[in-house]
């Protein structure tokens, strides 16, 4: 049985109101990222965590208190939501602090089957910015 979590975008979840929809489904359906999982392997998800949001350039560590939380159930990968990839401009930096404190656990980069990064910016910040739309209505095209 593979123990994962997902670490998210903290300002896709909490400013956008991204669900991780998209994400869990890839999971369940063993889609994206989650293929590298033998068929016959229990995927069992231990929790979904975000990112302490866009730190200070010597903050990055605070990613170390959000893993905890799931490290201490004895999660076997963490997997980097897209928008954690496409997105995140501290992503190397929670890698480097999280493998050094916890060097047996996995770090996947990605979720679900990526989409054009740079298209996707374009959204996050037009969604951001103008408000008028949140993640939902990014996924769906709307």
């Amino acid at each position: 049985m593979a123990r994962i979590g997902i670490l998210t975008c903290s300002n896709c979840t909490q400013d956008l109101d991204c669900a991780s929809v998209v994400c869990l489904g890839d999971l369940r359906k063993r889609r994206g990222f989650f293929e590298k999982y033998p068929a016959e392997e229990k995927l069992d998800l231990i929790g979904i965590i975000n990112c302490a949001g866009c730190p200070t350039i010597g903050a990055h560590k605070k990613i170390l208190r959000k893993v905890r939380s799931i490290a201490e159930f004895r999660v076997d990968a963490i997997h980097f939501s897209y928008c954690m990839i496409a997105v995140c401009p501290f992503k190397q930096k929670y890698v480097e602090a999280i493998t050094e404190t916890y060097p047996d656990i996995e770090l996947v980069m990605g979720t679900h089957t990526p989409r054009d990064p740079k298209e996707f910016q374009k959204e996050i910040k037009e969604a951001l910015c103008v408000g008028k739309f949140n993640m939902t209505d990014i996924i769906k095209g709307h």
